[in-house]
């Protein structure tokens, strides 16, 4: 795990979380209280040196409390604005808490592939990125550092750590209730992981050629040419027997709905991820335009038979909202992908007019982006009815 050196920020929001209350801000720190009748308090100071001994006190005090090890205690601390992928190997070349160096090399290298593509993908989809990459993008993947090795079936954790939001401005009001904007950051392993679910959903386990809207139903969940490659590298590497990552979400961030903990994909299913590869490299991407993110606004007009979500997403490299129009019956499944935190995938014909608000009018389809239409017949496509 890597630690930042002053962990009051990550401290503040675990004892948020876990139920306590803070008290008025003084010249030194303050007070936080837990339970109905204040029957415990920490004195959390103004900054919390990770290796200083009042830190240690709290981590114990708490740890106590919870009757856990300091050390879960400080691990839970320390991950709060962190989002993990466990990339894995596990064969016949692990033992004694070591692996093969090229197999750990082969691994990281497309780790740093894969976030890199997804990083791209989650501002804009893209089949083939080529030497298309995004800047902005590039400077999240960046943020990427890679923690400690576990023993054992030798997992390679690759962090990610969030900006860590403003409490005011980082919120917005939505029918009635609270939600966090989603970070840059969370996007980015957002995307990876829905686009790796897709990949595994829909071209590896039908275990057949994938169709061209198979292809376009990959890229508009974020999988790229480069992310196969990248993912097609690990999966045939002669140390590896398999691409295997999990995701650990930041607690700070919530976790986002519907999505796997881990993705495995087979090395027998990588002449199939070939083939996608080259497909991808020559798919035409479909003339509606796709806009995917979080919900961030639910409308319903009493007796109209349709109302609005907003999506809160990427376009032309910016920060964007787009007011989808849809039918009562997606405004009622919306709020439930609303509560549980899935983002949600539109298609259709954007318009924007001066000083006027992004519209789509009349989508073509609106469903959450972990839904893999091959294996969910209840989502509802129909936006008319």
């Amino acid at each position: 795990m890597i630690t930042p050196t002053d962990l009051r920020g990550d401290l503040v929001s675990y004892l948020a979380r876990t139920g306590w209350t803070p008290g008025r801000p003084g010249r030194y720190g303050e007070l936080w209280t837990s339970g109905l009748e204040d029957d415990a308090r920490l004195a959390v100071p103004s900054r919390v040196d990770a290796a200083s001994p009042e830190y240690r006190v709290l981590v114990s005090l708490l740890a106590e409390r919870e009757r856990r090890t300091a050390a879960e205690v400080g691990y839970d601390i320390a991950r709060q604005h962190l989002d993990i992928q466990n990339f894995r190997i596990a064969d016949s070349y692990v033992s004694d808490g070591s692996v093969m160096l090229e197999s750990a090399a082969t691994v990281l290298s497309s780790a740093r592939r894969l976030i890199r593509a997804a990083a791209t993908t989650s501002r804009k989809p893209k089949a083939a990125i080529r030497t298309g990459y995004s800047k902005p993008a590039d400077e999240i993947a960046d943020k990427a550092r890679l923690s400690h090795t576990r023993i054992g079936s030798f997992v390679l954790p690759v962090v990610l750590p969030l900006s860590v939001p403003d409490p005011d401005a980082d919120r917005v009001l939505a029918s009635l209730e609270e939600v966090t904007l989603e970070t840059a950051e969370r996007r980015v392993t957002r995307t990876l992981a829905s686009a790796l679910n897709a990949l595994d959903l829909i071209a590896v386990r039908p275990d057949r050629e994938a169709s061209t809207d198979d292809v376009l139903e990959l890229v508009e969940r974020g999988v790229s040419k480069e992310l196969v490659n990248a993912v097609r590298a690990i999966a045939t590497d002669s140390g590896v027997h398999a691409f295997e990552v999990g995701f650990a979400w930041a607690p700070s961030a919530g976790t986002p709905g519907a999505l796997p903990q881990t993705v495995k994909i087979a090395e027998a299913a990588a002449p199939l991820l070939g083939r996608v590869e080259q497909r991808l490299g020559q798919v035409t991407p479909r003339p509606e335009e796709s806009v995917s993110g979080q919900i961030v606004e639910i409308r319903q007009i009493p007796d109209a038979s349709s109302g609005e979500i907003s999506i809160r997403t990427v376009r032309s490299g910016r920060t964007a909202e787009v007011r989808v129009t849809v039918s009562n019956a997606i405004v009622l499944d919306a709020a439930d992908w609303f509560r549980s935190g899935r983002a949600v995938l539109a298609y259709g014909r954007v318009e924007a007019k001066p000083g006027r608000p992004l519209i789509m009018s009349a989508p073509v389809s609106v469903v959450p982006m972990d839904a893999m239409l091959l294996d969910d017949p209840s989502v509802n496509l129909d936006t008319s009815k």
